[in-house]
């Protein structure tokens, strides 16, 4: 550290050493860096001795309080070590622990919970923080396998099979509710295992894995027993499986109050015997099923079209498919290029495909029950007017005077309006514009841009490159579907659309 910031964790050391310190607490190691610091006293009515040390981290990092006489009971918010958690990630911020006062509180607060038996306590489903979660190391960074699965009917009452870890540390389910595998031959005599004929060292090509189901938990950290109660007549084959020196995954289901949590564990023998490491379980499905906002289950069964798959088209056909479109058509006729995915939400993997196949299929990686359709561009009055009764929302994102003046036209034959959302000035202006304006407002005025002369030409139609910054297609994507979604959720916008200033200035 520089003598700046030696001076800074220095004083906040001396502060701290102080507080504790008028709190009767003894200073029994101190040194230059702050984890040579560590204190010892009571807290609590019936004088509970406590350990307090602090990390290099400090004054940015918990102190580590220590309460000698439970290190070796298994309890909520008290970590493998004896460590207490003493605050949740959410209140880390204002450091509330350089209080020395308000740290003590806090340790008291921890062990009256602890008395009662944590009845008020927030439904955490971290289990693996208790079991010694798996971490492995790669290019200096720690990483954990992970076992996704799409929802837990996918494997749940029966054996299933995985792919081993991959380069992320990803296992998968290649599939699931199988009947159970057949007993392993028993590994071979030392004899032969000497000739070259052992298959301990094979990788695996696939891992089997046991779903249970572990009901209500009361202690956070599951015992091998448990497991074992729950695999039930499953339990010679697993046996069998791991003297075959096969791994064996447990996928877990357990409840905290009324919240479902998942857990997982590797066990494999090795020649140190069994080891078991814990991992988590992702269920994919209704995890993003929650994080897809409060209009998701309004949106669900709503009709869009969003015409263009540009590089507007694609970001907003993304956010209504995040947000719980499930009903989602997009239209155009072009092809990816190279080029496209400086601004295109896209994935690279799907260059030379057309745009609506290339966001589809983006989608897909993420949500694959619920695919984008695709069409063509619309052509020709009748196609927009039936579009335009078809759907509960139509957004033009084509940036294309034609395609606006004929859905201008289908909107006075159904008197229904669409979206248009465009970026205009080459990202001086983001506009979204209902049209023709709901409740006969009067039009958004008329956006107001510096021209801006062609510089750059590839390939085309007489079309020079557009140097529209990528944020101004995601901040004007974002503003048309924000309008698209009250929209569609009957919540009141702003009647005739929204003009936003972008990047007003070009250099």
């Amino acid at each position: 550290m520089s003598q700046t910031t030696d001076a800074y964790v220095e004083a906040a050391v001396r502060r701290f050493d102080e507080a504790l310190n008028r709190a009767r607490f003894q200073t029994v190691k101190c040194g230059d860096a702050p984890d040579d610091w560590e204190w010892i006293g009571t807290v609590g009515g019936n004088s509970e001795p406590a350990t307090i040390s602090l990390t290099n981290d400090f004054p940015f990092a918990a102190p580590r309080v220590v309460l000698p006489q439970r290190v070796d009971e298994i309890d909520w918010h008290q970590m493998p070590d004896g460590s207490l958690c003493l605050w949740n990630a959410h209140s880390l911020g204002s450091q509330p622990w350089l209080d020395g006062d308000g740290l003590l509180a806090r340790i008291e607060e921890w062990i009256a919970h602890a008395e009662a038996g944590w009845v008020d306590d927030m439904p955490q489903l971290d289990l693996e923080a208790y079991n010694n979660l798996w971490l492995e190391v790669r290019d200096g960074q720690w990483f954990t396998p992970i076992l996704a699965i799409d929802d837990w009917e996918q494997i749940a009452g029966g054996w299933f099979r995985t792919t081993p870890p991959d380069e992320n540390g990803l296992l998968t389910v290649t599939s699931a509710q199988l009947s159970e595998p057949a007993t392993p031959a028993p590994p071979r005599n030392k004899k032969k295992r000497r000739a070259g004929l052992s298959t301990q060292n094979r990788p695996n090509k696939f891992l089997n894995g046991i779903a249970i189901d572990l009901g209500k938990v009361t202690k956070p950290f599951i015992f091998t027993e448990q497991l074992a109660e729950e695999a039930g007549a499953n339990g010679p084959l697993i046996v069998a499986m791991l003297e075959a020196r096969r791994p064996v995954l447990f996928a877990a289901r357990y409840t905290r109050d009324e919240a479902v949590g998942f857990i997982g564990f590797w066990f494999e023998s090795t020649k140190d015997g069994i080891t078991r490491r814990c991992f988590p379980v992702a269920e994919r499905r209704y995890a993003q099923q929650r994080r897809a906002g409060w209009h998701a289950a309004t949106l669900s069964d709503r009709k869009v079209s969003v015409i263009g798959a540009g590089s507007i088209g694609s970001h907003l056909a993304d956010l209504l498919h995040r947000s719980g479109v499930n009903d989602l058509t997009i239209h155009d006729f072009d092809v990816l290029f190279p080029g496209n995915l400086t601004r295109h939400a896209a994935s690279p993997a799907f260059v030379g495909a057309s745009k609506t196949t290339a966001v589809r299929e983006t989608a897909n990686l993420r949500t694959p029950e619920h695919p984008i359709k695709t069409s063509t561009s619309v052509r020709g009055l009748n196609e927009a007017v039936q579009l335009l009764r078809d759907q509960d929302l139509v957004v033009d994102c084509t940036g294309d005077r034609l395609t606006w003046q004929l859905l201008l036209a289908a909107a006075e034959v159904t008197g229904r309006s669409f979206l248009h959302v465009a970026v205009i000035g080459h990202g001086q202006v983001g506009r979204v514009d209902i049209c023709p304006p709901l409740e006969g407002a009067d039009p958004v005025a008329e956006s107001v841009v510096q021209p801006l002369a062609a510089t750059e030409w590839e390939a085309g139609c007489g079309d020079p490159v557009s140097p529209t910054p990528p944020t101004a297609v995601a901040e004007t994507a974002a503003m048309g579907a924000r309008f698209a979604i009250r929209m569609l959720a009957g919540e009141s916008v702003l009647p005739a659309g929204e003009s936003r200033e972008l990047f007003p200035v070009l250099p």
